[in-house]
């Protein structure tokens, strides 16, 4: 119990402290695709080119890495997203697997699923159930009640973040994303810390809050924030 809270504890003032360094970034003008507004080198990382991240690559990733085929973050936050979506529809960025999908489908009216591959685990999907495979960054979304994603926004280098945020904002009032502060070492193009990602939400939803912060694998250097609207 005594860890559990002291746990808690250092969540929520981390959280605090993320927010108040995210209101700094936000009223410097810092912008994630222009380094020449960076107040600091360390608050936008940009660890290698997105050259080699392709449709193939991330296909080959969903066949064979057993990781891809067996975790989804976002089973976990169950609960919060079907009380933003209402029970009405669900817009899933970066489906993956498809477990999260599949898990909400039966108390959602409607639930899009996007990915850039498909995953062989994507079969005998419920039939309030699309799947619509492409790049997002060129794929309309539809207009949902709740936008989510988990493990992707890192994914993309930091020019395509804004728009593609102003995408996902345009789609869907309610916002719930999962993302990995930290380099994977292989596909993570963008690395910031929770504030700096939360500055960037900033530019296009006010209401957005870091919600949670975790460290995954209890790794310190692993970082993981909650991006999400206020309910």
């Amino acid at each position: 119990m005594e860890n559990t809270t002291q746990g808690a504890a250092y969540a929520a003032a981390l959280i605090t402290s993320e927010t108040r360094h995210a209101k700094l970034l936000h009223a410097s003008g810092v912008r994630v695709e222009k380094p020449e507004t960076y107040i600091d080198a360390s608050i936008v990382r940009r660890p290698r080119l997105s050259v080699d991240l392709s449709a193939e690559y991330y296909q080959h990733l969903h066949d064979d890495d057993r990781a891809y085929q067996e975790n989804n973050w976002l089973i976990s936050e169950e609960a919060q997203i079907l009380k933003l979506s209402k029970g009405r529809s669900i817009a899933e960025i970066g489906c993956g697997n498809g477990q999260f999908t599949k898990l909400v489908a039966d108390r959602i009216r409607k639930v899009y699923a996007f990915d850039w591959a498909r995953s062989p685990s994507l079969t005998d999907l419920p039939e309030n159930v699309r799947f619509i495979q492409g790049d997002i960054r060129k794929t309309d979304i539809p207009d949902v009640d709740v936008l989510c994603s988990a493990d992707v926004l890192e994914h993309f280098p930091p020019d395509d973040l804004p728009p593609l945020i102003a995408k996902f904002s345009a789609a869907a009032k309610a916002q719930h994303h999962i993302i990995a502060c930290y380099d994977d070492g292989h596909s993570h193009l963008t690395v910031m810390p929770p504030s700096g990602w939360l500055a960037l939400f900033w530019r296009f939803s006010s209401s957005s809050v870091i919600c949670n912060v975790e460290c995954r694998r209890n790794n310190p250097k692993q970082i993981i924030c909650t991006i999400a609207t206020k309910s």
